[in-house]
């Protein structure tokens, strides 16, 4: 700490970096997804606070981050999305039923900048049920593109295994989003209209259940 108190840029580089690329990236995407011109205002406001703590950083950039920084909105590379298996002691699934398509999947989502997938992965479950969860086991890595999808995206689906902790659950803050939720035996399981692309991951995750020294699944 300086001498009138303030930390010196240098101690919390790390930091600011990490903080102007998830503005960047917060941008970025509310660039590409909206065509409102009051967000786009708002966006390009927050890509120039972006710039400005890259700039703290170095520099010898200042003048020029914001403009490489608008000049790449859309890097075109796999996205990295999570999916849950969260099992119950008596081994029933926890599966959410989307209320865009109103069929049923696994608690799952995009990675945020600055996360781990695991931290995602138990981040998507607790917005979207409710439910605090030990991640226990990763089970595989999924192209979408081989698993019948059908995003406009290219993903990578990470594939976890969870358990429930102890807390009670809370309201899911993404309840928006979510029609229903329920805990799931394998034959009932069989039974529900799966989302898109969630089927090969769910019986996979099952299929580790039974096999616990099942390897992880990759394409």
């Amino acid at each position: 700490m300086g001498d009138n108190g303030w930390i010196p840029v240098a101690d919390v580089a790390p930091e600011l970096v990490l903080m102007a690329d998830q503005l960047r990236s917060l941008a970025a995407n509310g660039l590409n997804f909206t065509e409102d011109p009051y967000q786009i205002e708002r966006f390009h406001t927050v890509m120039a606070i972006a710039a400005r703590l890259t700039g703290l950083v170095h520099p010898e950039l200042s003048g020029q981050i914001e403009q490489r920084f608008l000049a790449d909105l859309d890097f075109k590379t796999p996205l990295a999305v999570v999916d849950t298996a969260v099992f119950d002691p008596s081994g029933r699934m926890l599966l959410i039923q989307r209320a865009d398509n109103h069929c049923w999947a696994m608690p799952g989502g995009a990675c945020e900048v600055g996360e781990t997938p695991a931290l995602g992965a138990a981040r998507e479950v607790l917005e979207e049920t409710g439910y605090t969860v030990q991640i226990d086991r990763f089970l595989g890595l999924f192209d979408s593109t081989h698993a019948g999808g059908q995003t406009s995206r290219h993903l990578y689906h990470i594939l976890f295994a969870g358990s429930p902790g102890d807390t009670p659950p809370a309201s899911p803050s993404t309840a928006n989003e979510i029609l229903d939720l329920g805990w799931f035996t394998p034959s009932q399981i069989a039974e529900l209209t799966l989302s898109l692309g969630h089927g090969p991951r769910i019986r996979h995750a099952l299929a580790w259940q039974m096999q616990p020294d099942l390897p992880p699944f990759f394409d």
